[in-house]
């Protein structure tokens, strides 16, 4: 059947009902009057009639234009034809319309006739009254015996006549703009006055035919223009359907009560009724109780229920217009919600801006993905425009409804409005989420199990306690170990560290089930790159990286390395095992590792000085390939078919696999060489890792070379089995492996070393002076080719292929070395033992960054985890009282990317610099067979040194009552992050995102990186008698279990939330991912970096000098545990404080200006706190006027990117003028808060008043003393003991605004003004953005009386 539709209207309401009607197989062609461009953008089948076709408020022509059409059905869209009757034209010309006639419509038109009628038929709304005079309507408010603050114009309003009162003067002033002014035109010449219902508003809309009434899925609408309900009123700005608020049975009950009773009632008064009848409904405790009837579609309720009707919309339409809807049944899409966000122009609702260019519209709409336009047009050039209030709906389609929220408000973030941009809510559905909260996520369901990195460290214990050795202090249990320098015989000691990995042999060993092999190499490598300089190896680190930590395995890998240990007489003092299962796979794993060792001075290696013509090289043998190489080497090998659990045909008969021949341990030659190393028998040392050549040419200074001749060297024969295997030239074996050399050794000529006491020792050559001009290769190489060739032929003699490097190298940054380093002959760094220290303590610690790493890399933003590196590291050694001396790092990625690679060095150098550290080394590997191409990982090793006596934490003399002290993070910092991916992919949100608490994407905050805090505290540290007991590093762990670690069983602390800054990203993943505070605290930093536990009586001492540099505050104390079973951290308040964080998220950022006369120092502090979303000020510089042009103040406006003005006030005649000038700039601005950072004008009381609440301003001294200038000149000659600054509310006297807070500043013996004045700068700059986070985020305001008072709710 071929129907013709008309459809009325314009808007987004009309869009939907078009495109849904658009896919009927009954409608060949749809008008629009006047329609919209989204509209005709729908096919062939729609079409607008423009003014000139068809006059909209004609309704005579409507219905003529329709027969002379041959027009089936019209539907008519908003309330005022309907009000005005064109239904009822329609209808007796004999067109179907879908809506009722002007009876029908007063059930919307007519508030007080609908409460009326609801009344007359039993229909549960609210009490209410009607008033045609001001003054009785507002008695009775007064006077109710109810809370009569619902004033609502009885006529059409567009949605926006009804104000919900916060009190009864609200209420009365509603009637004074309604009735009184008629704000709303005729439509409030008589106004309703309703009870206050509480409880949430639904959305029921049905279809109905007058007879039968048949109700869609629910929705919500969201009135209010901002976030969390807040600001003035709408036509709606979001909804979603279905409202899981409304339960089955409350649904039942409105059927009955409400829609059956309805439309029995219009019957009863014999009104004709067609179309939608939209209930909106108030859930109170007593049920649903209708708030008001509409008569038609709601908008924008009916753009989120069409996308879910599976029924024909047209064939349903028809039904009702024939009296035919009880033969239909309505079909709904199942298991799926629809969200929509209004995007509206600036202005909205007062005002509309019309002709802003819109950009980011999708292409086109989806299954998934829908945009309708409510006020869009375009230009000349197609350009889509803005062109009303509400200017489009951004809608999503989920079968999770969180996750079509998150999409939703995505596509409204993609979409931009040129010039003062586009106004949205954020928090569209949020309601639906707290009655029907998401599953509790927690740091176990993204992956990471604390638990089992405990249970690994209990099962390794014993296993470390057997490398002990003199020197070593407390046991294994943390990332760190320390190590007593005096117990060991050096009289000059200097520190030498080796960072290794042992490449992509790992793979092999876990594919083989050789983890302890895997182990032991870990150590070999380190250990024995410390006999090339001499040193004894004496302490070992190491960090294992894994997607899913299975603990046995685990400890299997730990055995090895223990086993290594013993064998060099070694300590195993700690390490770190990181779960990352966003950057691992399951089985997968990667292993770093760091060992300190110890030499004299005059026995550091390589000696080349000493180097003569005759002296030998000597070669060690190896135990095989070692760790070189086998990227490569696994690769040919798989290609090649070989199976490596096949019977090895070399390697002695003892049945081993070809896995367990190729993964045989590296050699530890520790106890071979260090008492010779000791006894300054060896001039040099090299360990064959990167291939016999390599390391033979790293032993030969300029003007030497050497022969090596195999003559009396056997070559293993696996080296043979490779290369007739690979079909390998013998160059390329000795360009890549070691050949059956393990270690490299230079010996003087007469030496008999080799002979005597080096079991296995061949000569390979003998150095030689090189002559000059000489263009050979320095390196020659002698029988071993021919060796070789007898090895391969029984497996295909030698071939011509060749192995490619997989040494990778990287230009080091520019590093900043501390005067103790030190480099050897071969470039190598040392670290001198400084002379100051009577009982050095060595303090080791490691740690990697987790998958915050997989941010970087998603995000392309590589330049800040090395920052993170180092902070995790020496924050920890700093906790045991250290001065951090060096820094190692290692480096392993899939795909050698050099640029890539100097962008992370670049932030391990600089947060080496941070530290004070000198970087010692990095160890870099490309491995395509552990890694993506894209994907690295990084471990960081840290060295510090601390005096025996200064050791922390100070265990035994922790008492009740010592103060907690903390020290704020900069964000997540570097735990956490796996569940961070959980709650990303949970609130459908990626890193390109804009943070849902900031103006900054997500990958940009979640990147700050770690907080060091060695240049605030290791100052601190040296004083003597500073009175800090135990520092804790809140990383891993978070609160609850990083604290614990500096206290005896019987002590606990009690931290109380109000004194310290919950950073918003908490209150968002906690929200988001529906963590319970227990967990975030488990987790999470919560806001403190590190905590200092404190004796009481210095307390200020340390506040003094951390309060306002660092942003310090006492957050507890340190408690007696009654109970055992209690836990140890206690953190008071904390669940109201998230409640108020989370609250905070859904309010609209506070929009500050700032006025200045000069250099803006306190503008840069409130330009960095703004933006630093830790400091948790809930509010954005906007604007920045300067009275005067030229000055640094707008300098530094304009590096931040911040909007600014030169308004001269030489340019006015009077200051009112002057000020009036500002204000309408500050009122364009859309300006929530000014504050005054050194603007040097006197303003008008005009200007204070209108301001007023909303100024503030910084003072430096304690007022009310010294108001006005000079005030530290006043202070010093009065002989104050202390001065300070002061944030204070702008009033008309001169400094005498109600007070919100002040920072006292002591004043020191011999103190000028100028070194008053730069304390007094500190702590302005700490007060001034602390002053503005209160009053932006609610908790400090100005009342009625003029004073400051607590929100804080």
């Amino acid at each position: 059947m071929s129907n013709r539709v008309l459809v009325i209207g314009s808007g987004g309401r009309e869009h939907a009902i078009c495109w849904k009607l658009e896919q009927s197989p009954l409608v060949s062609q749809i008008y629009a009057l006047p329609g919209s461009f989204g509209i005709e953008q729908l096919g062939a089948k729609c079409q607008n009639l423009g003014a000139d076709a068809l006059d909209a408020k004609d309704f005579e022509a409507i219905a003529k234009w329709c027969q002379l059409n041959k027009i089936s059905l019209v539907v008519i869209g908003p309330e005022d034809p309907l009000a005005l009757g064109l239904g009822d034209v329609l209808q007796k010309a004999g067109i179907a319309c879908f809506g009722p006639g002007k009876q029908g419509a007063q059930i919307e038109a007519d508030k007080k006739w609908a409460k009326d009628f609801m009344l007359r038929h039993g229909i549960p709304t609210a009490r209410y009254e009607s008033f045609t005079d001001v003054n009785k309507a507002k008695k009775f408010i007064r006077s109710a015996p109810y809370a009569a603050l619902v004033v609502k114009a009885a006529g059409l309003a567009a949605g926006k006549g009804v104000v919900v009162a916060a009190n009864v003067e609200e209420a009365c002033q509603a009637v004074d703009e309604i009735l009184g002014q008629l704000k709303y035109g005729q439509a409030g010449a008589t106004l309703v006055v309703e009870e206050l219902l509480e409880g949430e508003e639904v959305s029921v809309l049905a279809f109905t035919d007058g007879k039968t009434i048949q109700a869609m899925l629910s929705a919500q609408d969201h009135k209010r223009l901002g976030n969390g309900d807040t600001g003035p009123n709408t036509g709606g700005m979001g909804a979603y359907c279905p409202c899981p608020l409304i339960s089955k049975q409350a649904l039942e009950l409105v059927q009955r009560a409400v829609l059956e009773r309805a439309i029995k009632g219009l019957q009863q008064e014999r009104i004709a009724y067609q179309g939608v009848l939209y209930a909106g409904l108030m859930l109170t405790r007593d049920g649903p109780r209708v708030l008001e009837f509409n008569c038609r579609f709601g908008d924008p309720e009916t753009q989120v229920i069409l996308p879910l009707l599976e029924s024909d919309l047209f064939e349903v339409m028809q039904a009702c217009c024939k009296g035919q809807l009880e033969q239909l049944t309505l079909q709904w899409r199942s298991g799926l919600s629809a969200v929509g966000v209004i995007m509206a122009s600036a202005g909205y609702p007062e005002t509309s801006t019309k002709g802003s260019v819109i950009t980011g519209l999708p292409a086109a709409n989806t299954e998934t993905q829908l945009i309708f336009h409510s006020g869009l047009t375009v230009n000349a050039q197609q350009e889509p425009l803005t062109n009303g209030g509400r200017v489009l709906i951004a809608i999503a389609l989920d079968p999770s409804l969180r996750q079509a929220a998150a999409q939703a408000t995505k596509l409204a973030e993609s979409i931009s409005f040129a010039g003062a941009g586009a106004q949205y809510r954020t928090d569209i559905a949020q309601k639906a989420f707290k009655m029907a909260p998401a599953a509790s996520l927690s740091y176990k369901d993204s992956g990471v199990d604390i638990d089992a990195g405990d249970a690994l460290v209990q099962r390794i214990k014993p296993l470390s306690r057997g490398t002990q050795r003199p020197g070593v202090l407390g046991g294994l249990g943390g990332f760190g170990g320390l190590f007593r320098i005096k117990e060991l015989s050096y009289r000059q000691p200097v520190i030498a560290e080796a960072t290794q990995g042992v490449g992509a042999k790992i793979q092999l060993a876990l594919q083989n089930e050789l983890y302890d092999h895997i182990g032991y190499d870990l150590f070999a490598m380190c250990a024995n790159e410390l006999l090339e300089l001499g040193a004894e190896p004496v302490a070992f680190l190491d960090y294992i990286a894994c997607g899913k930590l299975q603990v046995p395995l685990a400890a299997q890998l730990v055995k090895g390395m223990v086993d290594g240990c013993r064998d060099a007489r070694c300590a195993l003092v700690g390490g770190e095992t990181a779960e990352m299962p966003s950057l691992y796979s399951v089985g997968q794993y990667d292993m770093a590792g760091y060992c300190v060792g110890l030499v004299e001075e005059s026995r550091v290696l390589p000696r080349f000085d000493s180097y003569q013509a005759g002296d030998l090289l000597v070669g060690l043998p190896s135990s095989g390939l070692h760790c070189a190489g086998f990227n490569e080497l696994l690769t040919q090998l798989a290609a090649a078919g070989v199976n490596l659990r096949d019977r090895s045909p070399v390697g002695g008969d003892s049945g081993l696999s070809l896995a367990q021949v190729l993964g045989t341990p590296t050699r530890v030659y520790v106890q071979q060489l260090l008492p010779h190393l000791q006894a300054g028998e060896i001039k040099g040392v090299a360990h064959v890792t990167h291939g016999l050549l390599h390391d033979v040419e790293r032993l030969l200074p300029a003007g030497y070379e050497v022969a090596l001749d195999f003559g009396a060297v056997p070559v293993p024969q696996v080296f043979g089995w490779l290369a007739g295997q690979l079909q390998l030239t013998a160059q390329t074996l000795l360009e890549r492996h070691n050949c059956g050399i393990g270690m490299l050794l230079v010996l003087p000529q007469a030496s008999q070393l080799w002979r005597t006491s080096l079991p296995g020792a061949k000569v390979l050559g003998i150095l030689q002076t090189r002559a000059a001009g000489a263009t050979g290769a320095r390196i020659q190489v002698r029988n071993f080719e021919e060796q070789l060739e007898d090895l391969a032929t029984p497996f295909g003699g030698l071939g011509s292929n060749q192995l490619p490097s997989e040494a990778v190298e990287l230009t080091e940054p520019t590093t900043v070395v501390r005067e103790d380093c030190f480099v050897n002959a071969s470039g190598r760094r040392l670290t001198r033992l400084p002379a100051h220290y009577t009982d050095p303590i060595l303090i080791l610690g490691t740690d990697g960054v987790g998958t915050k790493l997989k941010i970087a890399q998603q995000t392309g933003r590589n330049g800040s985890v090395g920052i993170d590196l180092v902070a995790m590291c020496v924050n920890d050694i700093l906790c045991n009282g250290a001065e951090p001396f060096s820094f190692s790092s290692y480096y392993a990625c899939g795909k050698w990317q050099p640029q890539l690679a100097a962008e992370v060095a670049a932030g391990v150098h600089e947060g080496a610099r941070q530290a004070n550290s000198s970087f010692i080394d990095a160890h870099l590997a490309a491995l395509p067979l552990l890694y993506e191409p894209q994907v690295y990982d990084l471990a960081g090793f840290a060295l510090g040194i601390a005096e025996g006596g200064a050791i922390l934490p100070r265990l035994d003399e922790i008492q009740p009552g010592d103060a907690l002290i903390g020290l704020p993070s900069s964000g997540v910092h570097s735990n956490g992050f796996s569940l961070v991916h959980t709650v990303l992919k949970r609130a459908g949100l990626g890193l390109t995102d804009r943070a849902p608490f900031s103006e900054r994407t997500l990958g940009e905050e979640l990147l700050v990186p770690t907080r060091i805090y060695v240049q605030a505290l290791a100052p601190l540290l040296a004083q003597a008698g500073h009175g800090i007991k135990a520092l804790a590093h809140i990383t891993g762990g978070g609160l609850s279990e990083n604290i614990p670690r500096v206290l005896r069983k019987e002590l606990a602390v009690r931290l109380d939330a109000n004194r310290f800054q919950l950073p918003p990203v908490f209150a968002w993943l906690a929200q988001a991912g529906n963590i319970a505070p227990a967990e975030l605290q488990r987790t999470y930093n919560c806001g403190l970096g590190l905590i200092l536990v404190v004796a009481p009586q210095q307390v200020e001492l340390v506040m003094q000098q951390l309060r306002y540099t660092q942003r310090a505050v006492v957050v507890g104390e340190v408690v007696a545990r009654k109970d055992a079973r209690k836990p140890q951290v206690v953190v008071q308040h904390f669940d109201s404080l998230l409640a108020r964080s989370q609250r905070l998220l859904l309010v609209p950022r506070r929009r500050v200006a700032v006025l200045i006369s000069g250099t803006g120092s306190n503008l840069q502090a409130l330009i960095d706190a703004t933006r630093d979303s830790a400091q948790a000020v809930h509010a954005d510089i906007r604007l920045v006027i300067s009275n005067k042009a030229g000055v640094l103040g707008l300098e530094r406006a304009s590096r931040a990117g911040i909007p600014s003005l030169v308004i001269s006030h030489k340019d006015f005649a009077k200051r009112e003028d002057y000020d009036a000038e500002l204000t309408r700039h500050l009122v364009a601005a859309r300006i929530d808060i000014v504050c005054l950072a050194g603007f040097m004008r006197v303003l008008s009381a005009p200007f204070v008043r209108h301001w007023r609440g909303r100024l503030i301003n910084i003072h430096p001294s304690l007022l009310p003393k010294y108001p006005g200038l000079h005030v530290q000149q006043q202070a010093l000659e009065a002989g104050e003991s202390e001065s300070g600054c002061t944030v204070h509310f702008v009033d008309e006297g001169v400094d005498t605004g109600a007070i919100l807070i002040q920072a006292p500043v002591p004043i020191l013996k011999g103190d000028t003004v100028e070194s008053l004045t730069q304390r007094i700068h500190q702590a302005e700059h700490w007060a001034y953005p602390r002053a503005l986070a209160l009053l932006a985020n609610g908790s400090l305001a100005l009342n009625a009386e003029g004073k400051c008072v607590s929100k804080m709710s």
